[in-house]
């Protein structure tokens, strides 16, 4: 019974894989609460664009990913002695290439919501170049038309900003474990050599 005890206790390893769990779990409440209140289907019926949808598609990805990476930490840490038979050099570039993956995710959501500006931008101004007259029933329907680009610029601004900070973090979050583990891996032999 007491084997079984240790098999499903965390060790202390897992640490960071159970703050990601965490983290993830609180973004997951707060995307939830958007949803729950209407502000997440105002904002993905407002993007005429679809470029929103996108946005969170990567985001999806990337998390899955980012747990991915953090329960690969946790392996190499509950494995040392394997992890420190790899080359030094090849452990970090292998790292820094993950890392690199989620940084270019986060910079490309910002850079697809800013591509959405750009498109609402357009679209915004459409109505006013097929504007032939200055009646109020004219400029109702160029007003309105304007008010949808307005939305797109403004919707997928929104989501890119958001889900590149939200991306930042847990990229980062997963640097500073993959930090870690080369610091317990450089010094683990110093200390059983002592």
């Amino acid at each position: 019974m007491q084997d079984a005890s240790k098999t499903f206790a965390p060790t202390s390893n897992s640490k960071a894989f159970h703050q990601g769990l965490i983290i993830l779990g609180l973004i997951l409440f707060a995307a939830y609460l958007l949803y729950d209140r209407g502000l997440l289907s105002v904002l993905l019926a407002g993007d005429k664009s679809r470029l929103s949808w996108l946005i969170l598609l990567i985001w999806l990805l990337m998390s899955a990913r980012w747990i991915y990476l953090l329960k690969w930490v946790q392996t190499q840490k509950d494995a040392l002695a394997a992890f420190q038979s790899e080359p030094e050099e090849e452990q970090e570039s292998q790292m820094a290439r993950w890392l690199n993956h989620g940084w270019f995710a986060a910079d490309s959501v910002l850079k697809i919501g800013l591509l959405g500006t750009i498109i609402g931008f357009i679209l915004m101004l459409g109505p006013i170049s097929s504007l032939v007259s200055f009646d109020p029933a004219s400029l109702q329907r160029a007003l309105g038309g304007m008010s949808g680009g307005m939305a797109v610029a403004l919707y997928t601004t929104l989501t890119g900003l958001v889900v590149n900070i939200v991306l930042r973090f847990q990229f980062q979050f997963l640097a500073d474990t993959m930090q870690s583990l080369l610091l317990q891996a450089r010094q683990q032999p110093r200390d059983t050599a002592a």
